[in-house]
């Protein structure tokens, strides 16, 4: 089987031990890499590997990264036949997509044992398949598809994690567990409400076709991951579609004693439902004004445009 690694030359990991993934790729055979600053030129990048019948894609960055790569691959525009196999490498910052679905053992063993089961040919048969989630901005561009959105304040936690966490350069794990405990801090001694990091959102939800319902939000999530950023898993609500959908609603009432079961609680979690909310879903259509992250990169609605999450369908990655 043959690969096509793709590698942002701009992820943080990358910046600085790029040249040890060059390494193993040179010593391999049947490898393509294409070095990218950033995600420029990432378009081109896949349609060389599908030319040159590529079975699988790897992806050596960040979740931006990864993002980015299966929006063009699950676009309308996209330059293979069928689907290939995907790969995740730890390249990036947060790495949460790795975590879930990526090559086992790190970045340079994974990326060795990817090669020698692509030779093999074992690669096909070890793989986990993860649902996508599809974002229609209504806007006539084409789909988005990645495997976390958030809105409201997971939007604000963010810029708050890289201005005052990433700067001290340590690992995601780390990383995670201070921004965390920063915003803990926060609500803990929050006097009034000149916080700009907590506050609400007002967001109009409409699940599966249900009328919509408008509230202020402080955390909106929807997932297909298996487990998110410390390994946590907050989501516990039934229904049969492929989207993990939880919230939490403005003011979030009694969630500093209320985290680890939140995080890692069991079906049964014992939340106000008036506070606390988590279904599956097929289709979830959010108006709102406030910003969106998708795999951890950040945009804007259209004002006054709904956006519409749907699922994306099923892709497999290469889990050896």
């Amino acid at each position: 089987m043959k690969i096509g690694l793709v590698s942002n030359g701009r992820s943080r990991r990358n910046r600085s031990t790029l040249a040890r993934v060059g390494e193993i790729v040179a010593a391999a055979r049947g490898v393509e890499h294409a070095v990218l600053d950033g995600v420029e030129g990432l378009d081109a990048a896949l349609a060389g590997f599908a030319a040159r019948g590529v079975d699988i894609v790897a992806v050596n960055g960040g979740d931006g990264t990864v993002q980015a790569a299966l929006t063009v691959l699950l676009g309308p525009d996209t330059p293979f036949d069928r689907l290939p196999l995907m790969a995740v490498l730890p390249g990036g910052t947060t790495n949460m997509t790795a975590a879930d679905v990526g090559l086992r053992g790190g970045r340079e063993r994974g990326l060795a044992r990817l090669i020698a089961a692509a030779a093999d040919g074992s690669a096909a048969t070890g793989t986990t398949e993860r649902h996508l989630v599809g974002v229609d901005r209504g806007i006539g561009e084409p789909v988005q598809y990645g495997m976390f959105f958030g809105t409201a304040g997971i939007c604000r936690v963010i810029e708050y994690c890289r201005q005052a966490v990433h700067p001290l350069k340590v690992n995601s794990g780390l990383a995670s567990a201070l921004t965390l405990a920063g915003l803990f801090a926060r609500l803990l001694l929050r006097r009034g409400g000149s916080d700009t990091v907590l506050s609400g959102d007002r967001i109009a939800v409409a699940l599966d076709g249900e009328d919509p319902h408008v509230a202020e939000h402080f955390l909106l999530l929807v997932t297909t991951l298996d487990r998110l950023v410390l390994r946590s898993r907050p989501f516990w609500g039934t229904g049969s579609g492929g989207l993990c959908y939880t919230s939490v609603r403005w003011p979030p009432r009694g969630l500093l004693t209320r985290v680890p079961r939140v995080m890692y609680g069991g079906a049964l979690r014992r939340l106000p439902p008036e506070t606390y909310e988590s279904r599956r879903a097929a289709r979830i259509e959010l108006t709102m004004d406030c910003p969106y992250t998708l795999d951890g990169e950040i945009f804007r609605p259209a004002p006054g445009v709904p956006l519409t999450l749907h699922d994306g369908g099923r892709v497999a990655f290469v889990r050896v």
